[in-house]
């Protein structure tokens, strides 16, 4: 850990900025060491035409002290199919400052699905725009960042931050450097500090040489000797273009605002006060009185930081007295994130109709068809199903569906349509695999005329039965016998004779049907 911030080199007669530790712990101020090692900028900036929604944000440990990093991480979510730009972003609310850092937000097959940046005020994340659009459906993942706990508590208390749509809670200690009574300062021995900036993939090692109360005598020679660890090479300029390994001195004391009293405010050498080897580890130079002194190595680490955890030592010799060396560690305290959606596919289906004009010349052209999809659930995908409106001869698209899904496609009967037969469709393919090509699939109904049935002609009416007489009718009573004439005197017909003869004749029926009714009615009353 760094006892002050790594070098600053003062600009335009400002003072460096300055935040110190003791006792390997260190306290780097709003981030200036990314910032002068190697500035972060993100890919793209809000605002976004989409938003991921931050669902959750949590610290990873239960307590934290003041004054010391902290883990967080959390989980985001896009709706189906956004528009680019899209991303989120995670405002830092007081009491935390955000270690600058960058990372890739990683699918399962380890594509890159967007990127992140952390500055001391917020953390920013921007979506990968292809990514995007190859994978437009279920778009989520999960973050991880660090921030230092600056707010003071003299107890512990469960601080509980505000990020806006979310919180996080956790316990703060109190300060452990924290001084309220018996803090003058005592002198210091020699030790070592170093601080990773994720950014860069450097860190920043710092070597206090050890002094009394009352800083150095005059004169001494001090030599300090930094020896490299694994996977790490010793750099003479930083991004920044500052020059390294560098001489540091405090020739006074001043108190932090802890209450801890500590060597500062803390300057850089001129160059023409040390001298540094050819390989650039050891720096030689002549002690002032009363003066404290630091010495600033950067080293690049040569595995990206995949081995978490870094070691390096120095050694210090003061004049004639026997060597010291010193060690320290630093952890890589870096961000992590992934990020996987549903890659996508879509198919293309084309209505035509199969038969003479007589019978596609029939139906209507506005005539829509309703072609039904659905596949199973698959690896990273439910189940799923939807409807196509399609007119003859123009092709129509699905919506996106997820690589690998297995879709069976049926068309509804259409509509009936007069005088027309629809024969049974032809759908090719009719089942197939959504990939990255877009699938074409046909739909050809048979039609055909439908002759019109003949026409039913009108029986004829039957005609009325003639119903018989209930009543038998009354036997004719022969009539009476003519007399004959005298021979040789009968007279030559006529027809008056004719008329006689015929009224004589209806007398007498008349007369023998009133003696007939006349009978019925008698026999009735002897009944």
């Amino acid at each position: 850990m760094l006892t002050h911030s790594p070098p600053v080199r003062p600009r335009s007669g400002r003072r460096s900025r300055v935040a110190r530790r003791v006792a390997a712990l260190a306290v780097i101020v709003g981030g200036i060491v990314g910032a002068l090692l190697a500035p972060v900028v993100a890919t793209a900036a809000p605002p976004y035409t989409t938003s991921a929604t931050v669902s959750s944000l949590a610290f990873t440990e239960k307590a934290v002290a003041s004054g010391t990093k902290a883990e967080l991480t959390g989980s985001w979510s896009l709706p189906d199919d956004p528009v680019a730009p899209a991303g989120f972003v995670v405002d830092l609310p007081e009491g935390l400052r955000g270690l600058p850092d960058a990372f890739p937000l990683l699918d399962d097959d380890g594509q890159e699905a967007g990127s992140c940046v952390t500055t001391a005020a917020q953390l920013v994340c921007d979506i990968d725009g292809t990514y995007l659009q190859e994978h437009p459906v279920g778009l989520s993942g999960g973050f991880s960042f660090w921030a230092t706990v600056t707010t003071e508590v003299t107890e512990t208390t469960t601080v509980t931050y505000d990020f806006g749509d979310v919180t996080a809670a956790v316990d703060v200690k109190p300060d452990p450097f924290a001084c309220s009574t018996d803090c003058d300062f005592r002198g210091r021995t020699d030790f070592k500090s170093g601080e990773y900036q994720n950014s860069s993939d450097t860190i920043a090692w710092d070597v206090a040489v050890g002094a009394g109360a009352k800083g150095m005598v005059a004169g001494q020679e001090v030599v300090v000797t930094d020896i490299i660890g694994p996977d790490q090479e010793l750099l003479r300029e930083s991004a920044a273009g500052e020059r390294y390994p560098s001489l540091w001195v405090a020739t006074g004391l001043e108190t932090l605002p802890s209450g801890l009293v500590v060597p500062g405010p803390i300057t850089e050498a001129p160059a023409s006060d040390y001298t540094v080897s050819a390989d650039g580890t050891t720096v030689t130079f002549t002690a002032r009185e009363g003066a404290f002194y630091n010495v600033h190595y950067l080293s690049r680490v040569t595995d990206d930081g995949a081995a978490g955890s870094y070691r390096n030592a120095a050694e210090i010799r003061v004049g004639t007295e026997t060597s010291s060396t010193v060690t320290s560690e630093v952890t890589r305290h870096g961000g992590s994130g992934t990020g996987n959606g549903t890659r996508v596919g879509r198919f293309t289906a084309l209505k035509t109709l199969d038969g003479e004009a007589a019978a596609t010349e029939r139906i209507p052209a506005e005539t829509r068809y309703v072609l039904e999809y659905a596949y199973p659930a698959g690896r990273g995908f439910p189940a799923g199903s939807g409807v196509l409106t399609l007119e003859a001869g123009s092709p129509v698209t699905s919506p996106a569906l997820p690589v690998g899904a297995e879709v069976t496609v049926r068309e509804r009967t259409p509509e009936s349509v007069a005088g027309i037969a629809w024969g049974t469709p032809t759908i090719s393919p009719e089942r197939f695999t959504v990939g990255d090509e877009t699938v074409a699939v046909s739909v050809q109904n048979p039609v055909s005329v439908v002759p019109p049935p003949p026409t039913p002609t009108t029986p004829p009416t039957p005609g009325t039965p003639t119903t018989p007489p209930t009543t038998p009718g009354t036997p004719t009573t022969p009539g009476t016998p003519t007399t004959p004439g005298t021979p040789g005197k009968s007279l030559a017909s006529t027809g008056g004779e004719i008329a006689v003869t015929g009224l004589v004749a209806g007398v007498l029926l008349l007369g023998m049907g009133g003696a007939l009714a006349a009978a019925r009615r008698a026999r009735r009353g002897n009944r």
